[in-house]
């Protein structure tokens, strides 16, 4: 099988691109340029949108809740049925629509303000049709990054991409806070607007990405396959389960820490914030060491040592904490150094023409776990303090770790070759078949 590398086939050009570095890959480049501005804005939109509720709206708790549902509601409501969605069309295609779609729903909140529209239910429905863009973009980049970086430098690329992000999840809520004091929290948008623009324009000017010819049996049908293939294949099945587990605990121990910190050690919500912030730098560290660890340890062992060094460093800031900053900053590592090798793993591990009806079941699992695990942490914390659930929470991110060690996970010393797939072949946007 021949899949198109940037404009060559990947037999080619895999040996040039080993020996490149990723900066010099033009395509690779787009694509991260694209992911760091989104993911800049989302997390200002993140900070903003809440508070364009708050501030402008007078909205309370309950207003703020259905925001935060609405916007993490598509991974449930789409996720399974948005990889077969994504088969069905040219993933380039899809990822620029995604980014223009959620641009213009976000630039009608500040006109739906200067025009003295703006109301709640407009904002939880940017939220939700946003967050419907945002599965379909994310199912959609997933599978491309594959397509584009030969298998030998997958991690290396999942490397910069998580990079990305941290700095993203790191400095987004700081130019908020910036924006939203100058401008108003409707205003403050526009930023995000602005990456959505960038984003798209960066993606427009790759070439066509490889796209599945899907079975055509159904949409359902086909998600269905992508269900069964997570079940089946034992470690993308193990990487999954742990990655859920550990999201359905942390979750609401990230909420319920702040709840702790400023209630029962009495910290001020400023001094949290920057804690919180700045673990981030400890993501892009584990983020950065991925590769020589997984080269020392074996890549297994790597996965399995950082989902139990997750829920270890939260036990560790609980016995004392004034090591808050650090019990933060060990876990972020352990993310970082964890998401690199687990992610590329899983697409290793999957034939080029499930990608993304593996990653559609995946993020299902994974995403969908984050508000049930919200609404879980308040509901013990009720029960046992918070302290009691934060203890308890981080017992439960640590025994995660147990689903890769007792799977072939554990076993699995580097990255295997892609699978092929009988059933499946690749096609350019254009249509031509690659086989």
């Amino acid at each position: 099988m021949t899949i198109a590398v940037a404009g060559f086939p990947r037999r080619a050009g895999e040996a040039a691109l080993m020996s490149l570095d990723l900066w010099r890959h033009a395509t690779f480049r787009r694509l991260w340029l694209s992911d760091a501005v989104s993911t800049l804005g989302t997390h200002v939109t993140a900070v903003a949108l809440p508070l364009a509720a708050l501030t402008v709206l007078g909205s309370g708790a309950a207003g703020v809740a259905a925001l935060t549902a609405a916007s993490t509601a598509p991974y449930l409501l789409l996720g399974i049925p948005a990889g077969a969605i994504v088969d069905r069309l040219p993933r380039r295609a899809v990822l620029v629509v995604a980014d223009l779609v959620r641009a213009a729903l976000l630039a009608s909140v500040p006109l739906a303000w200067a025009a003295g529209l703006l109301t709640l239910t407009h904002l939880v429905l940017v939220a939700l049709l946003a967050g419907a863009a945002t599965v379909l973009f994310d199912v959609a980049y997933f599978a491309a990054v594959p397509a584009v970086v030969p298998p030998g430098r997958l991690a290396d690329a999942n490397a910069r991409l998580e990079a990305a992000r941290a700095v993203g999840q790191t400095a987004g809520p700081g130019v908020a806070g910036v924006l939203v004091g100058a401008l108003g929290a409707p205003a403050a948008l526009l930023v995000d607007v602005a990456s959505f623009v960038a984003s798209a324009l960066f993606l427009a000017r790759t070439p066509r990405l490889a796209r599945s010819r899907a079975g055509r049996a159904g949409v359902w049908r086909d998600a269905a396959g992508g269900v069964h293939f997570v079940l089946r294949q034992p470690v993308v099945r193990a990487l999954t389960l742990c990655s859920g587990l550990t999201n359905l605990w942390h979750a609401g121990f990230l909420a319920m820490l702040m709840v702790y910190a400023v209630r029962d050690l009495r910290l001020p919500a400023a001094t949290v914030g920057l804690l919180v912030a700045g673990a981030n730098v400890g993501y892009v560290l584990g983020a950065a060491v991925a590769r020589p660890l997984r080269d020392r340890v074996g890549l297994g062992r790597a996965i399995t040592g950082a989902a139990a060094l997750q829920g270890g460093a939260a036990l560790v800031l609980l016995a004392q904490p004034v090591w808050i900053a650090a019990g933060l900053a060990v876990g972020a590592f352990a993310s970082g150094l964890y998401n690199v090798n687990a992610v590329s793993l899983r697409q290793a591990a999957t034939p080029p023409a499930m990608l993304s009806r593996m990653t559609a079941t995946s993020r299902f699992v994974i995403w969908g776990a984050m508000p049930l695990g919200a609404a879980l942490g308040g509901a013990v914390t009720g029960l046992l303090g918070a302290p009691g659930y934060l203890a308890l929470a981080s017992a439960g991110m640590a025994a995660a770790a147990l689903l890769t060690l007792a799977s072939p996970v554990w076993r699995t010393a580097r990255f295997p070759q892609p699978p092929t797939d009988p059933a499946g072949r690749e096609v350019t946007d254009a249509g031509a078949v690659r086989a």
